[in-house]
């Protein structure tokens, strides 16, 4: 209704409608409210491990309170640095010399460089596994004239076909980590090469 159709109504007319739009006005506001409880009764709880997939170390405990200062990782303030102290005689090392200029394509003078950086990086050697021969001589004694056998130093005798760390190692694998015999050979061979 525009102003215009307003001002022709009288004021009996005029009563009536704000009357009729104060009642529609209350049962908006009743329909509201309504409509708010339903909506608070229908929302999920807040996710927590019986409810969800949630770890239980990430529910909400009732002592702690949301805001809780969370603690700070790392050392603190002023707090003495500790590194990894370099090996004194390392097993490899490795020079990095400049062999020629980038931008003209020329080769250094000799000695022209100096050490910049040293870095060490601790590494596990190749994985490959030893094969040991064993050759066993036998003489005859000129003295006696009986036949001797050379004696093996123990964990190479003749009647043994894998050396004790490898028989040791599968053991490992098959009764202390429960690895199956598939797993235990392709570790073998993805480890210790072989």
């Amino acid at each position: 209704m525009s102003e215009n159709e307003l001002e022709l109504l009288s004021k009996e007319e005029l009563i009536r409608i704000i009357l009729e739009q104060a009642k529609q006005l209350t049962q908006l506001k009743a329909d509201f409210e309504a409509l708010k409880i339903k909506v608070e009764q229908s929302q999920k709880p807040p996710t927590n491990s019986k409810n969800s997939s949630q770890p239980p170390s990430k529910d909400q405990k009732s002592s702690q309170g949301k805001s809780r200062k969370r603690h700070k990782h790392g050392p603190p303030q002023g707090h003495e640095k500790h590194e990894r102290q370099f090996v004194v005689n390392p097993d490899h090392i490795v020079n990095l010399h400049v062999t020629k200029c980038e931008c003209f394509q020329a080769e250094p003078e000799a000695g022209a460089g100096y050490l910049v950086k040293v870095n060490q990086i601790t590494e596990l050697p190749e994985p490959k596994a030893q094969v040991i021969e064993v050759k066993q001589d036998q003489t005859t004694s000129e003295h006696c004239g009986q036949e001797h056998l050379a004696e093996p130093p123990v964990g190479l005798e003749m009647e043994r076909t894998f050396g004790a760390r490898l028989e040791a190692t599968v053991v490992y694998y098959l009764q202390v980590q429960h690895m199956s015999y598939v797993r235990t050979q392709a570790a073998k061979h993805s480890l210790h090469g072989g």
